[in-house]
């Protein structure tokens, strides 16, 4: 049994027990106390479902609670499809009266969702590199996969003097890193962490408090791209990417994913590279996995129903926009 707690109502003892519970199990940063605590700062609502060996986030909004972590969101010694993930679930449904949903869990956690109240429904895979030869080869799996252009955009870089600034933090850190955000194909497009609710305080927070780390692609002192990285134990997940678009032609996501990943990452202990997100044309070059995933939903069947049908829709943009061999920029509209 769990307590559904709000994130005010948390006691120094129950932080104290979710953060023993983070230092012994924790694999995703997302699982952490204080990347809820950077949702809490950013203005979010946030509770969490705390048993004696169990610990889940969730946002709360007017409509639903969302599972904060995506792929693992129980922290927890128990596998994905011990049935921990729905008991959570129906006791937050219970506690708040609001719908529950868990997006882009790992597959596992579908097969133990049961209930009136329950459905599930499969999302895009994500993306993951065996990191047990340190990133060495990476670039030649990239070259298997694509094609002599590769090589000419990273000399491309190198020639021009774009050099790596590695694993940032601080005030000066967070400022670049929504700087060069600003000026991305996804501030056009409205995707930009300024434009999607509190990411921008969110990400900002944790880049400044340290949680999370930016490598930067500098043009001189100018921040012109970045890789926002988040490790917890031997895992890393790249959540987050972007470039000024002044500087597409130098395929700046490419140099971080490959020459960067390497040079911050090998021999540090790593053992997997989560890039995050739906697969996409660059990503389709790195991966060595892809883990399928997907949604549970405890609630309401028609708000439930909704949600699939528009999730879907994103999914079947990224896809269209992945197969035609162009960027996820032409996922949005």
């Amino acid at each position: 049994m769990v307590s559904v707690v709000d994130w005010n109502g948390l006691t120094a003892g129950l932080t104290e027990r979710w953060r023993a519970l983070y230092d012994r199990y924790g694999t995703r940063v997302q699982q952490s106390p204080a990347y809820a605590e950077a949702m809490h700062r950013a203005g979010e609502r946030v509770l969490v479902a705390l048993g004696p060996e169990t610990a889940v986030a969730f946002g709360r909004d007017g409509t639903m609670c969302r599972a904060l972590c995506n792929d693992v969101p129980v922290l927890s010694a128990e596998p994905a499809g011990s049935g921990q993930l729905s008991d959570v679930m129906a006791q937050v449904r219970r506690a708040t009266g609001l719908s529950v949903y868990a997006p882009l869990v790992a597959a596992e956690y579908a097969g133990v969702a049961a209930g009136a109240e329950f459905r599930t429904w499969p999302r895009l895979p994500s993306s993951v590199i065996d990191w047990a030869h340190d990133g060495a080869d990476l670039w030649d799996r990239a070259l298997g996969r694509g094609t002599s252009q590769l090589t000419r955009k990273r000399r491309l870089v190198e020639r021009d003097g774009l050099v790596l600034d590695l694993a940032r933090t601080g005030t000066a850190a967070a400022h670049d890193m929504l700087a060069v955000d600003d000026n991305s194909w996804k501030a056009a497009r409205g995707q930009s962490m300024r434009q999607r609710g509190s990411q921008q305080e969110v990400y900002g927070g944790l880049v400044r408090a340290g949680v999370l780390t930016a490598t930067f692609l500098r043009d001189g002192g100018r921040p012109v791209a970045f890789r926002l990285d988040g490790r917890a134990k031997d895992r890393v997940v790249c959540l987050k990417w972007s470039y000024d678009e002044a500087y597409r032609r130098y395929s700046p996501g490419l140099y971080l994913l490959t020459t960067g990943l390497t040079r911050q990452w090998s021999g540090a202990g790593v053992r997997t590279v989560d890039l995050f997100g739906s697969p996409d044309s660059l990503k389709d070059l790195l991966y060595s996995e892809r883990p399928h995933r997907t949604d549970v939903w405890c609630g309401d069947p028609e708000q439930g129903a909704e949600l699939a049908a528009e999730r879907r829709q994103l999914d079947a943009r990224v896809s269209r926009a992945q197969h035609g061999g162009r960027g996820l920029r032409h996922a949005y509209g």
